[in-house]
Formats: structure tokens, sequence, C-alpha cells
């Protein structure tokens, strides 16, 4: 494998669920000239064989072409934690994992795919497993008057530049003047930015008669969006408890593209720095 190339690492864990996220960062490799990074945790050595095992079962399943692009590994770790180092040590583009929704407790303390986006460096895209992406065309992107929330712009226009995907940008409105003040900041900047980057995007403003998530995902539906693009941090609105949460396992079951704000800069000027 050639690591100048674009990298694709995927937790894998031999469900239906992940591998929906192997054909997705497949998708992703071919269009961007990469390769897909399987990686498998367990608890100790013992359990190492099996996990091998299972990736050669799993890998027999897949194309010749799928197979020249497919590497993996087996590490004795803790997921949560080395997904991060994972996806740092190798350089990745992008880490894609399926998870399982948010069960019992875990809608009250953040589901694993939170912890997995706290400890991660590089954007993650998370899938539910049932929606198929043929093509991206449509990428929904909630912002509000935090300037962590346009720290997904980037990605977000890297994905429609290569793709030629159009990006709708959803705005949270706040009824404080002086928030709604930052909230049309942010929408100069990542505006100006999108325009400096040829990319196709549109500014939407909902009817604000119910709450801020239903009407947009209400909106992503109505568009038929491939993908959600939203920023992650800790504090304020879309934070992991609440918005980040539902948008990973929204109704409509599409992806979603997040990345960890703690580990970029801020925006400055005219551009969206990282």
């Amino acid at each position: 494998m050639m690591f100048n190339k674009a990298i694709y690492v995927v937790p894998f864990d031999f469900t239906p669920v992940s591998e929906s996220a192997l054909k997705l960062a497949l998708d992703m490799a071919k269009a961007n000239d990469g390769y897909v990074y399987l990686f498998h945790v367990v608890g100790n050595k013992s359990e190492k064989r099996e996990a091998r095992g299972n990736f050669q079962n799993s890998l027999s399943l897949l194309s010749e072409e799928d197979r020249a692009l497919t590497t993996y590994k087996v590490i004795v770790g803790d997921l949560y934690e080395d997904i991060g180092k994972v996806g740092d040590v190798l350089k990745a583009n992008m880490i894609i994992m399926g998870t399982h929704g948010a069960k019992g407790m875990q809608k009250i303390f953040g589901s694993r795919a939170v912890k997995m986006i706290d400890n991660a460096v590089v954007p993650i895209l998370i899938t539910q497993g049932k929606k198929e992406l043929e093509k991206i065309k449509n990428i929904v992107m909630p912002f509000s008057f935090k300037k962590d929330s346009i720290k997904i712009a980037t990605f977000a226009a890297r994905m429609a530049k290569k793709f030629n995907a159009k990006i709708h940008l959803v705005a949270y409105h706040d009824k404080d003047e002086w928030l709604e003040g930052q909230v049309r900041t942010n929408q100069i900047v990542v505006n100006r930015h999108f325009n400096e980057e040829n990319v196709e995007h549109e500014i939407i403003n909902l009817k604000q008669e119910e709450s801020y998530e239903k009407e947009l995902l209400d909106y992503c539906h109505a568009v038929d969006a491939d993908i959600i693009a939203a920023a992650y941090y800790k504090e304020g609105f879309l934070n992991p408890s609440t918005f980040i949460q539902h948008m990973i396992e929204n109704e409509y079951q599409i992806p979603l593209l997040t990345v960890n704000t703690e580990e970029l800069s801020v925006v400055t000027g005219n551009a969206v720095v990282y």
C-alpha cells in the first residue's frame, strides 16, 4: 500500500453496519485514488487469531478490485482511545464508521460514536448502514453563532468539489440580537469561503415554527440530502449531548460528516483555516 495516497480508516466489527461503512469507504477510495484500512480492536492477544480469520472471510466476499484497495489490522487495546491514534499515525483523510445508534443510558451519557469523535483528530463519516450513496449530490451544513460550528466548512467543500455536489447552508437563528449578529458573521465568512472555492451552495432559512433539529432534518429529507456536515464541539449550541447525537441517529438515516473542532484552529479573516 502507498502511504502517499488517501487513506480511509474503518473500525470494523464484522456486522452489517460496519460492512456498510466499508462500502462507503471503498466508494471514497475509488473517487480519491486511495485505499481502505480496516482495523478491529480486541481485549487480549488470544482473540487476535479469531479476528484475523473473520477478516479473511469478510474480504473473500469482496471483488478482486475492492480487495486490492483494502488492508486490515487487529490490535489489542481500547477502541475509543485507539481510533484517534490510528487515524493520526496513518495520517488518514477520514474515519468512516457504522453506528448501531444510542440505547438506554447511552442517550444520557453519549453514544459510542460520540466517544470516538471525541478522541479523533481527523474527520469522521458516520453511517447507520441503511442509506446507499451512489453519488453525493446534496450536502446539508447546519451552523450557529459559534465560530466552531463552521469549522466543518473546508471538509464539506472538499467533498462537494470532488463529487460536484451542492451545499445547503442552514443557520440556527437566535432571538438574541448579539448572537444573531454572530450568525450573520459566520454566514458571511463561510459564504465567501465557498465562493472562493467555486462550490455551489445555497443559504436556507427555516420557518422556525418547530424545533431547529426537526425542521433541519425535514429539510434534509425534502432535498434528499446525501450527507449532513456538522462540526462537533463541547460547549454551546450543537453540543454532543444534544445536536450531534440527534444527527448521528437521525430518523432518515442520513450519514453524518463531522470533525472534532478542538483539534482545529479558529476561523480567521476571510477564510476558514485549519
